[in-house]
């Protein structure tokens, strides 16, 4: 990490050293994709329902780490990169630090993140974290569901193709959530369900397989916007999924989460041939023969994490037979669910 020297930026009045942020990954259980604007307008009632994991995404902003006009990025594996302003479009630190710093002039070091392509929402994490972290840095704050469509808004620039809210508000807020897609904006619910009853009957594999989770909804999406008649029906049973899906988590009812879980899996594999793969099915195939409820491929699918829903005493050979039939790299999200959202400290304070 580079230290401040002179010509650098030194800490704004207030400001006690390095900010550290935690923000918490994501395992969505139903309703993924629907958040895409206007895929929801499209299909009235849409909800996603996801739960916030407790593993995430740390960073740690230094004040005066980089030269005025610059941002110090520095990730586990990669080599430190300085960034401008023209990084803007094609890197998400650089996309929102300069919207919250435009005079930048801070480090960023990443401490600690789920793999790449993990399909558990990470690079949201990642700027939902790194966006508390600027707005500490210069002591202000934005309301929830502005925030969520800023971020939205500049990672679906860095990426070129459109991007939901889902993994925003989760990282944000943390809890078992619905998110109702409404016109005019999100409204979320954190449902009254304890995350312990819900973390015994969930398995969460990384399947060693990455994605680009961006590329495989865009796929949907235009065939969505061109009217394709089995996207469309597709897309109206996800809805009708995820519905069924938080009605079930309110009434705690294991057997009605894991029919929901598994109708909505049925009509994700018809959306497009990327959705799945050989691999993903290997490692579902043999989640449900453990005796899985249900089984699914986390976010758009095409790789990353699968989820099983489960009775509790067959959590343990859920796990054990799926990463038995996964490639190498695969292995079990341990942890459980938070409640927690982006946390933020500053100095030994916590905001």
């Amino acid at each position: 990490m580079v230290s401040a020297t002179r010509g650098r930026r030194s800490p704004r009045p207030g400001v006690r050293g390095p900010i550290v942020v935690f923000a918490p990954a994501r395992v969505d259980l139903a309703g993924g994709t629907l958040d895409l604007w206007p895929i929801y307008c499209l299909h009235p009632g849409s909800t996603t329902v996801n739960a916030a994991l407790r593993m995430g995404v740390k960073v740690r902003l230094t004040p005066g780490g980089a030269p005025a006009g610059c941002i110090r990025h520095v990730a586990p594996s990669a080599p430190p990169l300085t960034l401008t302003r023209a990084d803007a479009g094609r890197h998400l630190t650089a996309a929102v630090g300069f919207h919250v710093v435009p005079e930048g002039g801070f480090a960023v070091e990443v401490l600690d993140q789920p793999p790449v392509g993990s399909g558990l929402g990470a690079s949201s994490a990642f700027a939902v974290a790194l966006g508390r972290a600027c707005l500490a840095l210069v002591g202000r704050r934005i309301p929830p569901p502005r925030f969520v469509s800023l971020l939205r808004d500049l990672e679906a620039r860095v990426l070129g193709v459109p991007t939901g809210v889902q993994d925003y508000v989760a990282a944000s807020t943390g809890g078992v959530l619905a998110i109702h897609l409404e016109p005019g904006g999100e409204r979320v619910e954190r449902l009254a369900v304890a995350t312990g009853w819900v973390a015994r009957r969930l398995v969460v594999v990384f399947s060693g397989v990455t994605h680009a989770s961006g590329m495989v909804n865009w796929d949907v999406y235009r065939a969505r916007i061109d009217g394709d008649a089995s996207v469309v029906r597709a897309l109206d049973a996800i809805a009708g999924a995820a519905s069924a899906c938080r009605a079930a988590l309110l009434a705690a009812d294991e057997a009605r989460v894991g029919h929901a879980i598994a109708e909505e899996w049925a009509a994700r594999r018809t959306l497009a041939p990327s959705v799945s793969n050989r691999a993903l099915d290997a490692i579902l195939n043999a989640g449900v023969r453990a005796g899985a409820m249900a089984g699914k491929a986390c976010g758009a699918g095409g790789g990353g994490s699968v989820i099983f829903w489960t009775r509790p005493d067959l959590a343990a050979s859920v796990a054990r037979e799926a990463l038995a039939a996964a490639p190498a790299g695969a292995f079990e999200v341990t942890g459980g669910l938070t409640t927690r959202g982006a946390t933020v400290r500053s100095g030994r304070a916590t905001m």
